[in-house]
């Protein structure tokens, strides 16, 4: 009883993380982005920049969750971690899936960690005066960190997928 009590609430915490960071993702693409569309160039920059600041560290401790207690979820499951590496256990659909999804969330962290710690850290604000070559390195760095939080919100919901169907297999 407790075990299970224990594995529900592991699985809750997982599932909140999830939320918070498949959600933040959604809000700034489908809610703040288009907003930012009809201010000047300066106060969109600001505006990303602020809430930027605000939302990583929230994120990313999320994302710190996901990672804890997904390898918790796993052995709760009744999966040993030395399972991990062993190549018979990804011959199964279980093992498949998990493998998918762990892959899945490594190009997820990585595509986040460069739209966070290189294209986003380094600001995209418009030259005043704008300079033609100054002017397209900035709007190209806004396009790349506007791409690259698609793309980690592409993996996001692919991953969130292939929770389901690891739920599904236990």
């Amino acid at each position: 009883m407790a075990y299970m009590w224990l594995r529900s609430v592991v699985l809750y915490i997982h599932i909140l993380a999830a939320i918070f960071w498949v959600g933040e993702m959604l809000f700034l693409s489908t809610v703040v982005g288009p907003y930012s569309r009809r201010l000047a160039p300066s106060q969109r920059t600001e505006l990303f920049t602020a809430l930027g600041r605000r939302s990583r560290p929230w994120a990313w401790g999320a994302m710190a969750v996901l990672v804890v207690t997904g390898l918790l979820n796993v052995t709760l499951a009744g999966i040993p971690l030395s399972a991990l590496i062993d190549p018979r256990f990804f011959q199964t659909a279980l093992g498949a899936t998990l493998d998918l999804k762990v892959l899945l969330v490594v190009a997820m962290i990585a595509v986040a960690l460069w739209h966070d710690s290189v294209v986003s850290a380094r600001g995209n604000p418009l030259p005043s005066p704008p300079g033609q070559v100054a002017l397209s390195a900035a709007l190209r760095r806004r396009r790349q960190a506007s791409w690259l939080g698609r793309i980690a919100l592409l993996l996001a919901l692919a991953v969130v997928f292939l929770a389901v169907r690891l739920a599904l297999y236990l």
